[in-house]
């Protein structure tokens, strides 16, 4: 149910009309009844939609209520103006997303359908205190809410240096199922990949399922996304679960790369997740998608111990600083990758930039990022990062 606010019936019509829907949408005229509403409509509420007629000021003292008293609700806002102070205010306070009151019909559709989304996950979520078999083990989700920030490369790369740094086994997940290029940056061609492990899921076993990834020279072990972006559909949360759960009891560390959004499959990806590491780059969007993750993240049980969060090309000049990224967010960077020429290159020529540049600042960060997930090689690090300074100094 979306609950409608706002003191214009003409906007309420515009609304459902764009929306498409004769039901399922509940109009208020103003906030004062809203938390009474939301009291009596108790677990049937997924989205609190505020009008214009909202002003900013009490649109985000209504979005903190619904926070502290219904977190599972999604609050979108339609401003008439949207500057970056009200757009930083609304991060804070815990609206999911604002719209220009010029909205088209695919933005509105698209908040409401995530908001709703997200929502249906969080309130069907249940804990689960399951212990598995292969306890010596860790499991990464390596995540960000908006694309071409830098994800799949960071777990690509990560992948291979937990392999080259441990000499333990390593799995790698592509779990982007519609628009996965792991197989495509690692220069593989993997015979089977997601797909058909969800497939013959009935017929596999962990031993089994070791013959649905592909071997990398690096020793890492991938499990492809299709080759098809239809066939995702096909792949339900309960088999990804159970292959993550397989790949648990054969590899030391399982890295899964993901899509920018909350699918089903990716909250079951981190219900599996010892750690979850939290991609962003220097610019507003980026930086308003990683709140909101962080805050779903945080309502989904996923502690903030847990969170590795990583800013990556941290160097750029385009007028923000790491000291007011950390601000806008309220906690601080874990990790700051800075830009680096090689990094293109790299994927380009299908190499893991971790293999061929050793003393790089990219693959000292991600280094870094590696001590804090159950990794650490800390005098490996340290004689890198030397030998990485002294050549500089010379």
């Amino acid at each position: 149910m979306i609950l409608l606010t706002d003191s214009d019936p003409k906007f309420h019509a515009r609304v459902a009309e764009t929306l498409q829907r004769r039901e399922g949408v509940l109009t208020l005229d103003g906030v004062s009844d809203l938390e009474k509403t939301l009291f009596e409509h108790a677990g049937d509420v997924d989205v609190v939609l505020l009008g214009p007629s909202v002003p900013p000021a009490e649109a985000l003292r209504v979005a903190e209520r619904v926070q502290r008293t219904a977190p599972e609700v999604g609050v979108l806002f339609i401003a008439d103006a949207i500057g970056s102070d009200l757009l930083q205010s609304a991060l804070r306070a815990g609206v999911r997303d604002i719209l220009p009151v010029e909205f088209t019909a695919d933005q509105l559709a698209g908040a409401v359908e995530r908001a709703e989304a997200l929502s249906r996950q969080i309130r069907d979520r249940s804990p689960s205190g399951e212990e598995h078999e292969g306890a010596d083990h860790e499991v990464v989700t390596v995540f960000s809410s908006k694309g071409g920030v830098g994800k799949s490369f960071v777990a690509a790369n990560l992948a291979v240096m937990l392999a080259r740094r441990t000499g333990e086994s390593v799995a790698l997940v592509d779990l982007d199922l519609q628009f996965g290029d792991l197989a495509i940056m690692l220069q593989m061609f993997p015979a089977r990949t997601m797909y058909d492990a969800a497939q013959n899921l009935a017929r596999l076993d962990s031993g089994a399922l070791k013959g649905y990834l592909a071997p990398h020279r690096s020793g890492v072990h991938l499990l492809a996304a299709p080759f098809e972006p239809g066939l995702a559909e096909t792949i339900s949360g309960e088999a990804v679960q159970r292959i993550l759960r397989m790949l648990k009891q054969s590899f030391r560390y399982v890295i899964i790369d993901s899509p920018a959004a909350f699918t089903e499959h990716i909250v079951v990806a981190l219900d599996e997740s010892d750690h979850c590491v939290l991609i962003t780059s220097l610019d507003v969007p980026s930086i308003k998608n990683l709140k909101l993750a962080l805050q779903t993240l945080d309502l989904l049980g996923f502690s903030r111990e847990r969170i590795r969060l990583v800013l990556n090309r941290a160097d750029t000049e385009v007028g923000l600083r790491v000291s007011e990224v950390e601000k806008t967010l309220g906690t601080k960077v874990d990790v700051s990758i800075p830009s680096g020429r090689e990094v293109p290159l790299s994927i380009n020529r299908g190499v893991p930039l971790v293999t061929e540049a050793e003393y790089s600042p990219v693959v000292l960060a991600l280094a870094r990022l590696a001590d804090g997930i159950g990794a650490p090689d800390k005098e490996t690090a340290r004689a890198a990062r030397g030998r990485f300074f002294r050549r500089k100094a010379g």
